[in-house]
């Protein structure tokens, strides 16, 4: 009986190792893996070198020109389908960033409206905002998570080479917890896969 109980206990033992081999392994924040690391700040490698993640750089006349007190028609209705499409959940005049499929980088199709809320941002110095990264449904959570924060730290990073405080700029993930489009196709996919900037 007492060999039995041994054994038994051995086989089960010996079970839990071999599982336990196979079971989904932690995401770590903050680390990435190497497929998953951005090239240098998050910027699409297609994107032309220059010294402001090859975007470009604001002079003072350029935030002169912003209007910064103007009306905006779309500020008032949130839920509308051309708020949405617009501003993502991101706090007009705030625009969100749009990721390509499985990635963190910026892409250079996103630097003008990501430049136009930086020089919002700098014109704004009391403003402070989160940005929150989101992801499509597809991915583990874990996976995700991490993704949506790879995403917001990288939008977090533009920002701050452009000049804004990054005590003024916190971060947040939802993975795919929170989608504005929930449809399973890949046009509410893509509207999903962005970093929203909002006023805080």
């Amino acid at each position: 009986m007492k060999i039995s109980c041994i054994k038994l206990l051995m086989i089960a033992a010996l079970i839990s190792i071999l599982t336990g081999g196979c079971g989904k392994k932690p995401v770590e924040y903050g680390t990435t893996s190497e497929s998953m690391k951005p090239e240098g700040y998050g910027l699409d490698s297609s994107a032309p070198p220059g010294d402001s993640f090859g975007g470009d750089t604001f002079s003072a006349g350029d935030l002169e020109s912003l209007d910064s007190g103007g009306a905006n028609p779309l500020a008032g209705d949130t839920m509308s389908e051309e708020y949405r499409a617009m501003y993502g959940r991101s706090t007009a005049p705030l625009f969100p960033v749009y990721f390509d499929f499985d990635s963190s980088a910026i892409n250079v199709d996103q630097l003008d409206n990501l430049n136009s809320s930086g020089a919002h941002l700098l014109a704004n110095k009391s403003m402070s905002i989160v940005v929150e990264g989101n992801c499509d449904a597809r991915g583990t959570t874990d996976y995700n998570l991490a993704l949506g924060e790879l995403r917001a730290q990288n939008v977090k990073n533009y920002l701050v080479n452009l000049g804004v405080p990054q005590g003024r700029i916190t971060t947040i993930s939802y993975g795919s917890q929170r989608p504005l489009y929930p449809g399973n196709d890949e046009d509410s996919w893509a509207m999903n896969r962005r970093a929203d900037l909002v006023v805080r």
